[in-house]
């Protein structure tokens, strides 16, 4: 009886709430209050999700380039039977290789750029010394960083022009240019980053890491040093990833938590970096692991599953003060400081919990060798060098430079567990296959292999 009475008190309430509705509607129907119009957003309080968005779009591709330049470089070994993952650990990469990689970079950078246009402009909002001013700057920085160091060359083609110059006075003009000028670009969009950082000392110790990479990157380890120092040891700035979504989620824990698709099997990470706090990791094939499986997705390598990034929400470091110390220990060794460049590995090591390294009193050359690239008995500067770089940055899209900066042994044919097929392996992404496509003036400048 109770639930026919409630049945009958339902029906009388509906038959009203249509009656009261008329004949064109129903409580049924679902109105569309609209699209948020673009202008909706030029408003002093929508800038904060505007940087929000900046931030976004940074991660959403960041941890995809993390993953293949670690498949493309000696810092992991390709496990599993992607197309993409038998052509990067052989050593090669093309044009069709980079569009996706190539339109991450770029709508990095350029939401961030055009973004701090649209900033300018806002009525009401006070844009100079305004920790959202500065924390745009930083991303536009740190995308154009991420250009510079991945790339064989760049193009702009946007934001910038004769009304809208860039923070140094660019014009984007859609000509290919050498990667330094990523480099340059982004030392004027750090440098506003800290002039509008006020007190906000992670916006302006990100920026101040920022400048010594980009410096780095242009070899100029005067003002590399310079800025490093500045930043203290136990400092991290993080591309941020969540497990809200699945663009947020982290693509390394996907490829290798989710899925065995690389491996730390017989590199660096994996041999010396045994017990490293630096490069956790799982044997999958040991007893007892808790692993699905033993091996990678190809069914025979065996998988040893980082556990840098244990959940998919796990950041990727993007400016650390142990990197610093290491520029540091580089600017030393380019200079013929051994045991300064041994002091700055140490500090480095001694945050870790590691204990301090002793060279044989000898600067030498990166000399590489077996175990993902990197000589693992040599005790020269740049052979130590070489390795704890390695191993601090490990999984953070930063390695792929390294090689290529140093002009790196392992570029010339080598490999980890699998064989490369080419005399010199890719150390760069070249311009797009769709930037060729679409930008006259660099249609002869893409390949393939």
């Amino acid at each position: 009886m109770k639930t026919i009475s409630t049945r009958r008190l339902f029906l009388g309430a509906l038959v009203a709430a249509l009656a009261s509705t008329g004949c064109d509607e129903s409580i049924f129907d679902v109105k569309n209050p609209g699209r948020i119009l673009d202008d909706d957003l030029n408003t002093a309080q929508g800038v904060k999700s505007l940087v929000t968005g900046m931030s976004a779009d940074f991660s959403a591709s960041y941890d995809d380039l993390s993953f293949t330049t670690a498949r493309l470089s000696d810092e992991i070994v390709g496990s599993g039977s992607y197309f993409s993952t038998g052509r990067y650990r052989r050593g090669l990469f093309d044009s069709e290789d980079s569009n996706g990689f190539w339109a991450g970079v770029q709508r990095a950078r350029w939401v961030a750029e055009a973004g701090l246009i649209r900033m300018r402009n806002i009525e009401g909002y006070q844009f100079d010394g305004n920790p959202e001013t500065a924390r745009a700057h930083l991303f536009g920085g740190l995308a154009n960083r991420w250009f510079g160091e991945n790339f064989c060359q760049v193009i702009f083609s946007q934001p910038y022009d004769d009304e809208n110059p860039g923070p140094a006075g660019e014009i984007d003009t859609g000509d290919a240019m050498e990667r330094d000028a990523a480099f340059r670009r982004a030392i004027a969009l750090l440098e506003r980053a800290i002039q509008n950082g006020g007190g906000d000392s992670d916006i302006i110790n990100a920026a101040e890491g920022g400048l010594a990479q980009v410096y780095m990157g242009l070899g100029d380890f005067s003002n590399a040093v310079a800025h490093a120092a500045k930043v203290p040891t136990d400092f991290v700035f993080a591309a941020a990833y969540s497990s809200n979504s699945g663009r947020e989620t982290s693509q390394i824990w996907n490829e290798t938590h989710g899925r065995h698709e690389v491996s730390a099997w017989m590199t660096l990470a994996g041999t010396v970096g045994a017990g490293d706090p630096r490069t956790p990791w799982t044997d999958c094939s040991a007893e007892g692991s808790g692993c699905p499986s033993g091996n990678g997705a190809d069914g025979q390598t065996i998988h040893v599953r980082q556990e840098k990034y244990p959940t998919r929400d796990d950041d990727i470091p993007l400016v650390k003060g142990t990197e610093m110390r290491l520029i540091e220990a580089e600017g030393a060794l380019m200079a013929g400081d051994l045991a300064g460049a041994m002091a700055k590995i140490n500090e480095m090591r001694a945050h870790h919990g590691l204990d301090p390294l002793e060279s044989d009193g000898t600067i030498g050359s990166i000399t590489g060798g077996d175990g993902g690239g990197a000589n693992l008995t040599s005790m020269s500067g740049w052979d130590i060098l070489d390795r704890e770089r390695h191993l601090t940055l490990w999984l953070e899209g930063r390695r792929l430079w390294d090689l290529h900066r140093w002009d790196h042994p392992h570029l010339d044919g080598g490999g980890v567990v699998y064989e490369a097929t080419v005399a010199r392996r890719a150390s760069c992404m070249p311009i797009s296959l769709d930037e060729c496509q679409v930008n006259e003036k660099v249609s002869s400048l893409c390949f393939s292999v």
